[in-house]
């Protein structure tokens, strides 16, 4: 029987937004950015932990979140 084995760096990165705070998991040592529909960075911050939270602190609308290759839309109400 053969057996496969994914080191812990394979972990799939999970990004989600609920109620002001971005929750990120699985992007440790990876870099977090906020960008406005214009193109305009808002946040950028290194990921310390395999799981990690953060505060938006941004105007309401929509935004782009990208952590390495995952990227996903998010609406700040």
């Amino acid at each position: 029987m053969m057996s496969l084995m994914v080191p812990l760096t394979a972990m799939a990165t999970s990004i989600s937004y609920t109620n002001g705070t971005l929750s990120v998991t699985g992007a440790e040592g990876q870099v977090l950015e906020v960008i406005s529909l214009t193109g305009k960075r808002v946040m950028e911050e290194r990921i310390s932990s395999p799981a990690q939270r953060f505060e938006l602190n941004i105007p309401k609308g929509c935004y782009i979140v990208k952590v390495g290759d995952v990227v996903r839309k998010v609406s700040v109400r």
